[in-house]
């Protein structure tokens, strides 16, 4: 069982200042958004693994079959996105931490061109069937959260959550998957800081 001490509360901390990091007249991002993805080694537990490697993705695909959303995204000024998945093998009934982490990072061209992403994208999270909207606490200069709670076939509960932030003009998504109760939105906000945090890395390189 993975440890929820002083690491978690240290790095959440660490989520709260980086709170303010978007800032009215601020450069926008205009780099390469695999670097901003959380890399294997800022995961919060062992035996992770890549299942999809880092790779740039279309509004297509962000879209996820939904045409008029990804049309939203192309109109709102889409330059550039990228996605990374991790998974980890673990007892179902007992483990504690996500079991699937699915990282995305979107740049747009605009603040407004991302506020309005921004927007459009958590309105058709909280369509999902079964979303349950869920407060993060400061991160970004918006942020939004989701849980979605199903029964497996085996009878147990399991969980997606879903996290979306904007900084300036890059918006982020993080889906941790996991059971029911092990899993929780610290994980993914703990992640979230990471990510930001690489973010802010290389806009400054």
């Amino acid at each position: 069982m993975r440890r929820r001490g002083g690491w978690g509360l240290a790095v959440l901390a660490f989520v709260v200042a980086l709170s303010g990091c978007g800032s009215a007249g601020a450069p926008l991002a205009a780099g390469n958004p695999t670097r901003y993805l959380i890399t294997i080694d800022q995961l919060v537990a062992p035996d992770f693994t890549v299942s999809s490697a880092a790779t740039h993705v279309t509004a297509d695909t962000l879209a996820d079959g939904d045409a008029a959303l990804a049309a939203a995204l192309r109109t709102d000024g889409l330059q550039t996105a990228a996605r990374v998945e991790y998974q980890r093998a673990a007892d179902f009934t007992t483990a504690n931490g996500p079991l699937d982490v699915v990282a995305t990072a979107m740049q747009f061209a605009s603040v407004a061109g991302a506020t309005s992403a921004y927007t459009s994208t958590v309105r058709t999270l909280d369509a999902l069937p079964g979303a349950t909207p869920t407060s993060t606490g400061p991160l970004g200069d918006e942020a939004h959260a989701i849980s979605v709670v199903k029964t497996t076939t085996s009878g147990l509960s399991a969980v997606e959550i879903t996290l979306e932030w904007r900084v300036d003009n890059i918006v982020n998504i993080l889906i941790t998957r996991g059971r029911y109760g092990g899993t929780r939105l610290d994980d993914a906000l703990v992640l979230a800081g990471l990510q930001t945090a690489n973010e802010a890395r290389a806009a400054g390189s």
